[in-house]
């Protein structure tokens, strides 16, 4: 495996060398490298049972790897961007057949988006690319380094929790927008009770904003509150810029509260976060909303996207504290790949 790694390091620091013409931000080559060794630091720890099927896998990332690097450099000179490179080799490195390995690599890359007013007019014509993940089946998350709580009080077990975001990139505008639907059912039932059998089912949607960039890799974040009823509304955490892939800020906090609103607001008070997420709807001063977050990426144009989503909620009595809110913090995930396709 090592003999394989060194080469796959070699063939992609040849591939980064030999597209140098391109406007590039390039930093030196050991970072380069060694963030993509990063990246694939799991594949390390593989059995000999498995040496087989990896290495198959490896070659299968190398001819890929090679396509999706040669593709950035010649939407960079197309469209005049520039290239991130450490960004472009964390995208190289990702090996769609492992949600693993895309969870990691998403979770490492930054957001690039520069968010335009929303009197932006969006337009989908014959140079915006579609990318669309199609429905997609989250996956309950318990334990972990935050501990997520396995109860089953704000999602209906054995329910699908569903998203679909079909986003559209325009390279040659340097746009981005998504359109977003989901399907959450609810272990809630009538009159307010945890029900295994019933349940509410929340079915949403919603256009975002429009982002610009001017780097490739594109990196773009969303998240919302996610309301019975009443439809969504963008999430209201900390600063104006700052998107969270969980509320949790560690095991027992939450996310501190908007920074960026006045002074007074209900936004800067936690205790309203919580009371927003909490989904005991016994208790009369809880919204029962539910926390959504999305992170999209694609290298270049007509390359594949990947996507993460989340969403979460909690089950707490009136008058909880921000600690037990937290450990009644229930989570579902996805990361995929979004298929690209010319709008028509």
């Amino acid at each position: 495996m090592k003999i394989l790694f060194v080469i796959k390091s070699i063939i992609i620091y040849i591939i980064f060398n030999t597209y140098s013409y391109a406007v590039v931000s390039t930093p030196t080559p050991t970072t380069t490298l060694s963030k993509i060794a990063n990246s694939m630091s799991y594949s390390a720890n593989n059995t000999s049972q498995n040496v087989t099927s990896n290495t198959s896998s490896t070659t299968s990332k190398l001819i890929n790897s090679s396509k999706l690097t040669a593709g950035i450099q010649k939407s960079a000179e197309k469209y005049g961007l520039t290239i991130d490179a450490d960004a472009a080799a964390i995208v190289a490195s990702i090996d769609t057949s492992s949600v693993e390995s895309m969870s990691k690599a998403l979770a490492s890359l930054e957001d690039n988006i520069a968010h335009l007013d929303d009197d932006y007019v969006q337009t989908i014509d014959q140079d915006t690319i579609i990318y669309d993940s199609d429905w997609v089946t989250l996956s309950k998350v318990t334990g972990g380094s935050l501990n997520y709580t396995s109860n089953n009080n704000v999602f209906k077990s054995g329910a699908s929790q569903q998203v679909r975001t079909q986003v559209y990139v325009n390279f040659k505008k340097r746009d981005i927008f998504a359109d977003i639907d989901t399907k959450i059912t609810r272990a809630v039932g009538a009159g307010g009770q945890v029900n295994s059998i019933g349940g509410t089912e929340i079915a949403t949607s919603w256009r975002t904003g429009t982002g610009s960039y001017k780097k490739l890799p594109v990196v773009a974040t969303d998240d919302r509150r996610i309301g019975d009823g009443w439809g969504s509304h963008a999430g209201a955490f900390a600063g104006q810029l700052d998107k969270f892939s969980t509320m949790k800020k560690s095991t027992t906090t939450l996310q501190d509260a908007c920074t960026h609103c006045d002074a007074g607001s209900y936004w800067t008070v936690k205790q309203n976060h919580i009371e927003e997420y909490n989904n005991n709807v016994n208790d009369t001063s809880s919204f029962g909303s539910i926390y959504f977050y999305g992170k999209f990426t694609t290298a270049s144009e007509g390359a594949e996207g990947v996507g993460d989503f989340a969403f979460e909620g909690g089950f707490t009595a009136d008058g909880a504290s921000e600690q037990e809110f937290v450990e009644s913090i229930e989570r579902y995930e996805a990361t995929g790949t979004l298929t690209a396709k010319a709008a028509e």
